[in-house]
């Protein structure tokens, strides 16, 4: 095993995940670009994976910018911070992930048998599902006038961005829509003096495994399978406070994440970028239990990591907000400049614009994932334009 690739990994995803708009999958396929040789790269791959998971909760839970994974917990991460409850809610996200990632892999084998039994079952209706969980998400809003708009908005702006033929469309279209359209709806002022975070709340747990169980499914869905996504249609079935929330959306990020190397193996299909690129560089099957016990030590050292610096993030995020703000919306602008040049600026001005609007209107920022799901409906009815 090469311990400096997956110790290098560990460091990218940790970065990755500390500066929004830079994801794992972008970092992924600028490192296929490199003479790097292949086993390299893996273990680069699958240390950077599950370090880069519980990262990029940070700038979520303290300074309100998802990535779009996880911009669910922007709101109820956000509010905790500002009631002093940050370092419960980052405690919360990291012994949720660690559980999440410990009952995925106790089902892992039989999810083997499992993936390929219901899959070939809902494969001729997935359209159909994918349809039909988008008309919720649309119309369990309160402004479905305006839910519909932001969702048929930014499905245009999706299909654009996605047939628009730069290096990383997601990277503009995802860090306008949710990060930079948060950043310019911050207040002035100063998030308060962290408090001493809080025991993690058992009664959670059932939550975490309900999650990991969404996050199962998830896997076999196309376009609408977002942590975020399956969180709300979990808190259709069971009531979730802030907590709740923060727990399932990062329990069913992790659950995904696993998962999507049995739904490689098992159905030769993976809904997330990463484990993709990973598949180009070593065969899953036959290194599953390597990678599986690789991706568990990862994660044990992110959260382990994060726990001993837990105190000098809150002390980053008491520093006035609007300062935070306007530095990371010029960093996320020279981001999408350098990845995606001329037509990254104007899909990453267009999507911010959409996502100002977004917040102005009330609407939930759920029906920005139809930059996504749009384009996916599109594929699955054949429609092409």
């Amino acid at each position: 095993m090469d311990i400096f690739a997956f110790v290098s990994g560990v460091i990218l995803g940790l970065m990755a995940g500390f500066l929004p708009g830079i994801h794992p999958n972008t970092l992924s396929s600028i490192l296929s670009t490199t003479p790097l040789d292949e086993e390299f790269l893996a273990f680069m791959i699958i240390g950077m994976f599950p370090a880069n998971l519980i990262a990029s909760f940070i700038p979520a839970i303290f300074f309100g910018i998802p990535e779009a994974g996880t911009f669910i917990t922007a709101l109820p991460g956000q509010r905790m911070t500002m009631q002093g409850r940050g370092l419960t809610a980052l405690k919360t996200v990291m012994i949720s992930i660690l559980i999440a990632i410990l009952f995925s892999t106790v089902l892992f084998y039989p999810s083997l048998l499992i993936f390929p039994f219901v899959y070939s079952h809902i494969q001729p209706f997935l359209k159909y599902i994918v349809l039909a969980l988008s008309l919720i998400l649309i119309f369990r809003s309160s402004k479905k006038a305006f839910a519909l708009l932001v969702f048929v908005t930014a499905g245009i702006l999706g299909y654009f961005s996605l047939n628009s033929g730069v290096y990383d469309p997601f990277m503009p279209l995802f860090s306008g829509m949710f990060a930079v359209g948060m950043l310019l709806n911050m207040k002035k002022g100063n998030i308060p003096k962290q408090k001493k975070e809080e025991s993690f709340a058992k009664k959670l747990i059932p939550y975490i495994i309900l999650s990991v169980l969404f996050g199962m499914f998830a896997d076999i869905l196309p376009g609408i399978s977002s942590p975020s996504q399956m969180a709300v249609f979990m808190s259709l079935a069971v009531p979730m406070n802030s907590l709740a929330y923060i727990s399932s959306v990062s329990s069913i990020a992790v659950s995904e994440a696993v998962f999507s190397l049995s739904t490689n193996i098992s159905i030769g299909k993976s809904r997330i970028g990463t484990t993709v690129w990973l598949s180009k560089f070593t065969d899953i099957g036959e290194n599953i239990y390597l990678l599986l016990a690789l991706f568990i030590l990862s994660a044990a050292i992110t959260a382990f990591f994060l726990y001993v610096i837990r105190k000098k993030i809150s002390a980053v995020a008491t520093i006035n907000s609007k300062t935070i703000a306007t530095i990371l919306i010029v960093y996320l602008f020279v981001v999408a400049a350098l990845l995606d040049g001329f037509l990254g600026i104007i899909i990453f001005l267009v999507s911010s614009a959409l996502g100002w609007i977004t917040v102005r209107l009330g609407v939930e920022r759920t029906q920005l994932m139809g930059a996504v799901i749009i384009p996916t409906l599109m594929l699955l009815f054949g429609i092409f334009i």
